[in-house]
């Protein structure tokens, strides 16, 4: 049961809210919009002043509960003026300096002032800063800040997916959905609807980071997109996911007509264990030209350690006047004839200690314990 001190803070939140309720963005079936105007002037931006709203913010994070409204009010008008001036840094700082100062568990009447200030722009702008940042300790902070603030940044996020081609920004981004656990499922299921195929395969892979029953399904849903890159996401999503039906999946696609995803499919097959998929994926060995798939066909055959493979792999792994294979593809052959361990496998990479290859050989040491 809610203490006296709990019921106060939460009357002073929604006393909050409906403070801001004129200017503040509300969230309607996943998407920001804007309250009407209630008539009321707004200071105009020539009275914008990052100073004013930083001292309104101290004010009201010193301040005790019963204080709280009235300097938020201050909150408002200062940051009023900063909107229509578009400094959109001094808010900004201010939604930060509001989840940080609320404590943890976070302080409800902090919140409600921070999501106040969090228009679409202000979160994206937020998001900006954590894709921009190279600091390992100032990215926590930002995702901490991104957890708690929740769907606002999670739309804003998703736009910027959407837009980024850098790949660290990327990964930072994808890592921080996953983190907000619920919001992540929404968010990547409005992100499957996408007409571009690299945010389909976006939601794809946040999807292959959260567990359950809704994960599997949109997946599935997904396997059959036109776009070939979004379907090798969605198989490789699948092995992070886990289950028969994901093995089932990657069994059906390994002899698919796109080397991407006969690779994907080759590389879940290896990783889910699938037993079955040794003779499709035999057959792509005996007749695949694109090395990076041969390499993710020999690995797979090499998790699955069926001995039967042996003599297939060989023909990779063993260089010879009709057949002269790239050092990777040699490197991954022996590999996997190490997983497999038979007496012939081993046998052939003693052979190979003494490859005429320098990278082959070194490898093949390497898995033999020899220096």
């Amino acid at each position: 049961m809610a203490t006296d001190e709990q019921k106060e803070l939460s009357g002073l939140a929604r006393s909050i809210d409906a403070l801001f309720a004129a200017e503040a963005p509300r969230s309607t079936a996943g998407k920001i919009v804007w309250e009407k105007d209630d008539g009321v002037r707004r200071p105009p931006a020539s009275d914008a002043d990052p100073e004013a709203l930083r001292a309104a913010v101290t004010a009201f994070l010193a301040a005790g509960p019963l204080e709280r409204e009235g300097r938020a009010r201050a909150i408002r008008d200062a940051a009023a003026a900063l909107r229509e001036a578009k400094a959109l840094d001094a808010l900004s700082d201010s939604v930060e300096r509001l989840v940080q100062g609320g404590g943890d568990p976070p302080d409800e009447a902090c919140m409600a002032v921070a999501h106040a200030l969090l228009t679409p722009v202000v979160a994206s702008r937020i998001v900006a800063r954590l894709g921009a940042t190279q600091d390992d300790e100032r990215r926590a902070e930002l995702v901490l800040l991104c957890q708690r603030l929740g769907h606002e940044i999670a739309l804003a996020i998703a736009d910027a997916l959407s837009e980024t081609r850098n790949r660290v920004a990327r990964g930072t981004y994808l890592d921080t959905l996953v983190s907000m656990g619920s919001e992540a499922m929404v968010i990547a299921e409005q992100m499957l609807a996408h007409p571009r195929w690299f945010v389909v395969r976006d939601a794809a892979a946040i999807l292959g980071e959260i567990e359950g029953e809704r994960s599997i399904e949109l997946l599935v849903s997904t396997l059959a997109h036109a776009d070939a890159r979004v379907r090798a996401e969605v198989l490789l999503a699948l092995a992070k996911v886990g289950g028969e039906d994901a093995g089932m999946l990657a069994y059906g696609m390994i002899e698919d007509p796109d080397p991407g995803v006969r690779l994907a499919a080759a590389t879940a097959a290896g990783a889910l264990k699938v037993e079955r998929a040794i003779k499709p994926l035999l057959s792509v060995l005996e007749s695949e030209e694109r090395p990076d798939v041969v390499v993710g066909v020999l690995d797979a055959l090499g998790r699955l350690g069926d001995p039967g493979a042996v003599a297939a792999i060989q023909k990779r792994a063993v260089a010879s006047f009709f057949s002269r294979q790239p050092a990777d593809v040699r490197i991954a052959a022996y590999q996997a004839l190490h997983r497999i361990g038979t007496p012939h496998a081993k046998s052939l990479l003693v052979q190979a200690a003494d490859d005429k290859v320098p990278e082959v050989r070194t490898a093949v040491r390497h898995l033999l314990g020899m220096r």
